[in-house]
């Protein structure tokens, strides 16, 4: 039952030049690395990013050389896979795929799980608290339906959540079996997050099994749910262990790259980002009321992207949270604003109009409204989740209130209530926050988080190359890996091995410069 899967249907796709070179390469690259006596696996995500699958590649044979595994690769969707990645994955020495999937006894074990937790979730606390075979797995049941469905919440009575469910009883089922009677030495993923991701994380967590989240700036090992963002308290710590040159250098650095974003350049330290709200575009009638009223900005975010990527918010998801606010808006004598970010998902202006319809005192403004023009005109203060206008308004004085745990944790230029019931009473005292905003200590958190943190070099010569080089779109298709492949070297290919070793040999949860 447990063994890997031939037999699949692959869907029709034509190699193209790209994908038969790294496949040319792989071939030549790694056949010293296959392992013949097999004594235990490595599960590795079935993902489709090029660079990812490059981190894996180079992961998944150190650690199946490390502990005489197979790789396999696996996925939640039917028995149906790309085939052009299928033959990259097999390159690297992946032999085989696993579909979760159950005998009769199980598929009935399914059914009796769902009536025995049926009744927990007819809200959405339940929900989200929900524990499978003693598996925390609401919260990811909760993002894969927002995910899923580009829903702003959960619709209780929903039936595709249902499905959602059904499918985390599923997974949960067959991994703790699978993990029981296979000798698993370790699971590489590309997310702690969503179920077909997260509930094999848990269940390896359960098992004590070491989880690897590669990238090409570095990797995290984790142990338990939420480990990859935990160094966010560290940033002060570790910015203190620096030299006193190290730290003029890194401020003068953050400086630098802060002007330049504040200058309305796209994408600094951030190269997702296709769109800036800091230009000067200014919409030519005034945008804010002119009262003396304090004036409040909610800056929102997209309600389906993963809210508990970080940890845990202080809400199930921002629907609620925006509720919230509005609840807490109708309470107050404040000007209250909501500005979405400058490149929203489909359907999230809609959602967001649905919304503001139960709070008219809450002005809704284009998502292209400058951050200039709401600071010249009088913004006192921001609302946010774990945004990063943490760190953008207080530059300008302007303090910022965080609904859970963000990048800025460690430092005081922020506020950050630790319960609802804290929130609430920041929000309702916003006239009253005497918070003493420090610049220096806005550049500190600039540099660890952005520029100090990731390793430049960890498998590309340089990332920040790439980055210079290659735009999203490029860099999420095959011709990332003619990229990869005109900047290789043996050395760099050996260099990479050693430190993938060390790092794995420390059992330390990050592979960052600290």
């Amino acid at each position: 039952m447990f063994k890997s899967f031939f037999k699949v249907f692959l869907t029709r796709k034509i190699l193209n030049q790209s994908t038969k070179k790294i496949i040319k390469h792989n071939l030549r690259q790694w056949p010293s690395s296959k392992v013949n006596n097999k004594k235990s696996t490595i599960l590795i995500d079935f993902y489709t990013i090029p660079e990812t699958v490059l981190s894996f590649s180079y992961f998944a044979n150190v650690l199946a050389k490390r502990n005489n595994s197979e790789i396999i690769s696996f996925s939640d969707k039917p028995k149906i896979i790309n085939s052009v990645l299928h033959k990259v994955y097999e390159s690297f020495n992946t032999s085989g795929h696993i579909f979760p999937e159950l005998n009769l006894e199980q598929e009935s074990k399914v059914n009796s799980i769902f009536e025995s937790i049926k009744s927990k979730i007819k809200t959405k606390d339940g929900l989200f608290n929900l524990e499978i075979m003693g598996l925390d797995v609401g919260v990811d049941i909760y993002e894969t339906y927002l995910r899923t469905y580009l829903k702003p919440t959960v619709d209780l009575d929903d039936p595709k959540l249902i499905f959602i469910v059904k499918k985390a009883i599923l997974l949960v089922i067959f991994w703790v079996e699978y993990f029981k009677k296979e000798k698993v030495a370790a699971v590489i993923v590309s997310h702690d997050m969503y179920i077909q991701y997260n509930i094999i994380c848990k269940v390896a967590y359960s098992f004590d099994i070491p989880v690897y989240l590669p990238n090409l700036l570095g990797a995290t090992y984790a142990k338990k749910p939420y480990s990859c963002y935990t160094y966010f308290r560290e940033y002060r710590k570790e910015f203190n262990k620096l030299s006193e040159t190290e730290k003029e250098q890194g401020v003068l650095l953050a400086k630098k790259q802060i002007n330049k974003k504040m200058n309305g350049e796209v994408g600094v330290d951030m190269p997702y980002s296709t769109k800036t709200a800091f230009h000067k575009n200014y919409i030519k009638s005034r945008v804010l009321k002119e009262s003396s009223n304090l004036k409040v900005l909610i800056a929102s975010n997209c309600f389906y992207d993963n809210p508990h990527g970080y940890e845990k918010m202080l809400f199930n998801d921002y629907y609620e949270w925006l509720f919230f606010l509005g609840d807490i808006s109708q309470k107050t004598n404040f000007d209250w604003y909501l500005k979405m970010h400058p490149d929203p998902m489909p359907g999230t202006v809609e959602d967001m109009e649905k919304i503001l319809s139960n709070f008219p005192n809450i002005k809704f403004l284009s998502n292209e409204t400058s951050h200039f023009q709401l600071i010249e005109e009088g913004i006192d203060v921001v609302l946010t989740t774990m945004g990063s206008v943490g760190h953008e308004y207080p530059l300008f004085g302007i303090p910022v209130v965080n609904a859970g745990y963000n990048p800025h944790i460690a430092y005081d230029f922020n506020i950050h209530p630790e319960s609802i019931e804290s929130y609430k009473q920041t929000l309702l005292k916003l006239d009253n926050l005497n918070l003493n905003i420090n610049t220096d200590d806005i550049y500190e958190f600039y540099f660890m988080h952005y520029i100090n943190l990731a390793k430049d070099d960890f498998i590309l010569n340089s990332n920040d190359d790439l980055f210079n080089k290659l735009d999203v779109e490029n860099r999420t298709s095959s011709k990332f890996y003619d990229y990869y492949l005109n900047q290789f070297s043996v050395e760099k290919h050996i260099d990479t091995l050693k430190k993938i070793n060390n790092f794995i040999d420390s059992k330390e949860t990050f592979f960052f410069k600290f």
